[in-house]
């Protein structure tokens, strides 16, 4: 599957420190969250069987991860990381909600998967854990 990325700056590293932790999210087509005119456009290709559902995301230490942070019991936190509720719902803020986004994509990683697809505000998102694999990025624009 080719997935899209757009950027306001071309992505020089790939660390822990962004929105996201180490992951960027790709939709399926160009999509702009930037008011930038010479915005950055990278696109990666991931076999469809190495991208988990968010319905199917599970680990332990993940749920107690997210049930800590937010305060919830561990089955609303499974709830959270498998995209059924959003953080919102919980008296988060969209700090916690792209955390537990970030949350998701780090689940993918590892379960042993190179992405995550789930649903956000803007519909569907694919959350790619991008450490170490700043090669795959391939800039189209």
């Amino acid at each position: 599957m080719k997935l899209t990325h757009t950027s306001p700056d071309e992505i020089k590293e790939i660390n822990c420190t962004g929105l996201l932790g180490q992951n960027l999210c790709f939709a399926a087509g160009e999509y702009v969250m930037t008011a930038k005119a010479d915005y950055v456009v990278y696109e990666i290709e991931i076999e469809d069987e190495k991208i988990i559902r968010a319905h199917d995301l599970y680990d332990s230490e993940i749920v107690q991860e997210i049930a800590d942070r937010l305060s919830v019991d561990d089955d609303t936190a499974e709830r959270l990381l498998d995209g059924r509720e959003s953080a919102w719902s919980h008296g988060g803020d969209a700090d916690d909600d792209w955390w537990v986004q970030e949350q998701m994509g780090n689940c993918a990683k590892k379960m042993g998967y190179e992405a995550c697809e789930a649903e956000d505000e803007q519909g569907a998102v694919w959350i790619v854990p991008m450490m170490g694999r700043k090669k795959d990025l391939v800039r189209v624009k």
